[in-house]
């Protein structure tokens, strides 16, 4: 059995090989500069692995970044990003799945219901563009003053809509109780002016800023 830190080095070793035979010579200095940044994160290492030993339609591109989409739990929707193209991974602490390029959205209806979508138009709508979300940090889930989800720090306001902020009304998670509805008289948000309205109450109320016992339960352990 390898210990975490030799099933780490035995990876990148991993990784380095799909470098070095699936990049081209020109990107590998750039490739190997990005995979050190990650070299003690097991979770960015996995799915680093992925893409590189299946890389997406056969295209021989350095990954120069990883973003994240959504955060449920303990499973990531996360952006990787080449120079010329974007794609859509889905990963947690074991494995990364490729779900297809970035303009495509998500087409799975399971993992679409999952983060709350209805359907892949109201994907495709809510994340039009790859501008706007926050890169993934080496070490960032390992750091319990960063929120898992929005990447804030401890003492600072969650981004609106991170599923790790507290309701201020009920002290649940504010993405999973009903106070949001209640507070604005609707049975859902579907609009810029409801969520502007949400927020004023938020404020007004007073929202709760993010704290290291607010971490997920799985990323304590």
């Amino acid at each position: 059995m390898f210990s975490d830190k030799e099933a780490m080095e035995k990876m990148i070793e991993e990784i380095l090989l799909f470098i070095r035979y699936a990049v081209p010579e020109e990107e590998q200095v750039s490739a190997r500069d990005y995979l050190e940044l990650f070299h003690e994160d097991q979770f960015a290492l996995t799915v680093i692995k992925e893409y590189y030993r299946n890389l997406p339609d056969a295209r021989e591109e350095s990954l120069l970044k990883i973003s994240v989409i959504e955060q449920k739990e303990q499973v990531f929707l996360l952006l990787l990003s080449t120079a010329n193209h974007h794609y859509l991974y889905l990963t947690n602490d074991e494995e990364g799945t490729f779900l297809g390029e970035y303009e495509k959205g998500v087409v799975d209806s399971h993992i679409l219901s999952f983060f709350d979508y209805p359907d892949q138009k109201a994907f495709s709508k809510a994340h039009s563009s790859t501008e706007g979300y926050r890169e993934y940090l080496p070490l960032e889930r390992m750091n319990e003053r960063i929120c898992p989800s929005c990447g804030t720090k401890a003492g600072d306001m969650h981004t609106l809509g991170c599923p790790v902020e507290l309701c201020p009304w009920c002290g649940g998670q504010l993405n999973h109780c009903n106070c949001r509805f209640e507070q604005l008289g609707v049975e859902e948000l579907t609009d810029e002016t409801k969520l502007e309205k949400l927020e004023e109450k938020l404020e007004k109320k007073g929202r709760i800023a993010y704290a290291t016992e607010q971490r997920p339960s799985f990323l304590k352990e």
